[in-house]
């Protein structure tokens, strides 16, 4: 299987004051072995008003969406949203790790957006998007309890629906 690299880019829909802080990290147990341990970029969105999907390069995908709780919710000041791209293939294994995304957010339902090149995946492997929501000090307060499967569509919706953990 190819190896997600940091050539997906993630795209936030939400105003400026919250897109502060994006971080995109690979987890180090699938960098190749060109890039280091701990590689970490940090993205800003400028035009934030847009609902509908922002233009990706030639050919990317792009899977946009909300992350939903069952009511709207304001979360506590801190509070972020972290996304993960998993292989989900082997049912009866651990998934493995493939992007994880965090941002800021003060409520939710909150938008999100992911642009990726379909050459780094594999079409014969299932993938999945999962959410968590944390406060300030990392404690859990949301999670996806659902497996949301990767759209295979260029351009795609995917909203995801979070419980709260109690």
């Amino acid at each position: 299987m190819k190896r997600l690299t940091l050539l997906l880019t993630v795209t936030l829909l939400a105003t400026p004051a919250l897109a502060q802080g994006i971080r995109i990290t690979k987890p180090s147990s699938q960098m190749g072995s060109s890039m280091s341990s701990g590689t970490v970029t940090t993205t800003t969105t400028t035009s934030a008003t847009s609902s509908t999907m922002m233009d990706a390069p030639k050919g990317w995908r792009v899977v946009a969406g909300r992350i939903r709780a069952p009511r709207d919710v304001r979360l506590p000041a801190g509070s972020k949203v972290i996304l993960t791209l998993e292989d989900v293939t082997v049912m009866d294994a651990p998934s493995k790790a493939l992007l994880t995304v965090s941002f800021p957010a003060s409520r939710l339902s909150t938008p999100y957006q992911i642009q990726f090149s379909p050459s780094r995946i594999s079409a014969r492997r299932t993938y999945a998007v999962m959410a968590r929501v944390t406060d300030s000090n990392g404690r859990l307060l949301y999670i996806t309890d659902q497996t949301h499967e990767l759209p295979r569509a260029a351009r795609a919706v995917l909203d995801l629906q979070v419980k709260a953990v109690r």
